[in-house]
């Protein structure tokens, strides 16, 4: 069941790369980068942590998981933000 988690994510990150390659316009890469950042790291986590078995590690695993839930939509946010403050006054 880890491999397959782990695997898992490893071909979300992959299509998260993808789509930062090949979207054209910088919102869209943001959005690609962060849903597919997050669901890819955190299956590998929790891979990591079923392989573990460990009490310690999962605990340490699921308070990454947790930040990982409350910064990559945050820092996405933000970049947003700049990005239309930037560029609301060019055309």
């Amino acid at each position: 069941m880890a491999y397959i988690l782990i695997i898992f994510g490893l071909v979300v990150m992959f299509f998260g790369v993808l789509g930062i390659i090949i979207l054209p316009d910088f919102l869209l890469r943001i959005h690609a980068s962060t849903k597919c950042g997050v669901t890819g790291a955190v299956s590998i986590m929790i891979g990591f942590a079923v392989y573990s078995g460990k009490l310690d590690i999962i605990i340490k695993i699921l308070l990454i998981v947790i930040f990982l839930f409350f910064t990559s939509p945050l820092v996405a946010h933000l970049l947003g933000v700049y990005h239309l403050s930037r560029t609301s006054g060019k055309k």
